[in-house]
């Protein structure tokens, strides 16, 4: 008896190190409920779209992906001049990053996957100052998330619907948008 529970504990510890010896990916959702901008308030959601890299249980990188719709309530968090890239994009993206390990994934390689999907940088302070304020911010512990704006420009040569991110020794990871 003795034996075999040996067996088994030693099974356990070396199934849990193996686990935690290989790189893997996650796709989820996350949703903000409600906001508010000067004297409106609204009950709408703003649903992210989750994508995670890990190393076993270990975050190495973690986006959230916005398409922003001018039609949504949650535009008026973007400034007169951020609001301005809604005519100039085909597509406005927001998004929410974390980086545990800046020399495994960092914010400039996300970067870099983005420009390789067509988008480049814009700056979205404002919206990124209500994002940052909204009481489900905390909810989700986004204090260390990095909030971009990427815009794609109209017309572009990549003219898929959705975004392919791939990280070295990771498998790509595709988001309908």
């Amino acid at each position: 008896m003795k034996k075999l529970l040996l067996f088994g504990l030693i099974s356990l510890i070396a199934g849990c190190a193996t686990y935690k010896t290989y790189n893997q990916t996650d796709t989820g959702r996350v949703k903000i409920r409600g906001g508010v901008y000067k004297e409106l308030t609204w009950d709408d959601s703003m649903m992210f779209k989750r994508m995670s890299w890990y190393h076993g249980m270990t975050l190495y990188f973690d986006t959230l992906v916005y398409h922003a719709d001018p039609a949504s309530p949650f535009s008026n968090w973007f400034s007169a001049t951020e609001k301005e890239y809604f005519n100039k994009c085909e597509k406005l993206i927001v998004t929410v990053n974390y980086s545990a390990d800046p020399t495994k994934i960092s914010h400039v390689d996300f970067r870099e996957q983005m420009r390789l999907n067509g988008y480049d940088d814009v700056v979205v302070n404002d919206f990124a100052s209500a994002l940052r304020n909204h009481p489900d911010n905390s909810n989700w512990s986004l204090k260390n998330y990095k909030i971009l704006g990427f815009c794609k420009r109209s017309p572009t040569r990549i003219r898929q619907g959705r975004l392919v991110i791939n990280f070295p020794s990771f498998h790509e990871i595709y988001i309908n948008l």
